[in-house]
C-alpha cells in the first residue's frame, strides 16, 4: 500500500490531531521523541495533506497507545 494523506487516512482531521497528541506525550526514548518532532513539522508544514505511509500510520498509533 501506499502513503495516503491525512485527510484520505482519517474522518476528521481532528482524529489525527489527536492521535498525535497523544502519541507526543506517551513518546519514550530518543527515537520515538524524534518521531513524533517530525510528525509534528511534517503537519506543520502540510497540514491534512500530510502523506503517511502505512508504516508510518502503524508506528504512530502505537507509540499513542503505550
Amino acid at each position: 500500500m501506499t502513503a495516503q494523506s491525512v485527510v484520505e487516512i482519517y474522518d476528521r482531521i481532528e482524529e489525527f490531531t489527536t492521535l498525535l497528541a497523544a502519541a507526543e506525550l506517551h513518546a519514550s526514548g530518543a527515537w520515538e521523541l524524534e518521531f513524533t518532532q517530525d510528525m509534528r513539522a511534517n503537519f506543520a508544514r502540510y497540514g491534512a495533506h500530510t502523506h503517511l505511509s502505512p508504516a508510518q500510520q502503524s508506528t504512530l498509533e502505537r507509540i499513542a497507545k503505550s
